[in-house]
């Protein structure tokens, strides 16, 4: 893979020990990881949820 910066070309490393979509990958796992552990430890999680996720979708789907 190649990438132009600055007029100069560099040529990117492959590592072979790490799938192409590693950190992505890896991010999405902490940050689920993240949620599950504050809606499973937050005093007002359930309230929340409902109010910026479930509420929306629900507003969104009777609207259909």
């Amino acid at each position: 893979m190649t990438v132009r910066s600055n007029e100069r070309e560099k040529t990117l490393k492959h590592d072979s020990n790490y799938p192409e979509n590693f950190w992505p990958r890896i991010i999405f796992l902490l940050s689920a990881g993240a949620f599950i552990y504050w809606v499973m430890t937050s005093p007002n999680s359930e309230t929340t949820l409902h109010i910026y996720l479930i509420e929306p979708i629900r507003n969104r789907l009777s609207s259909l």
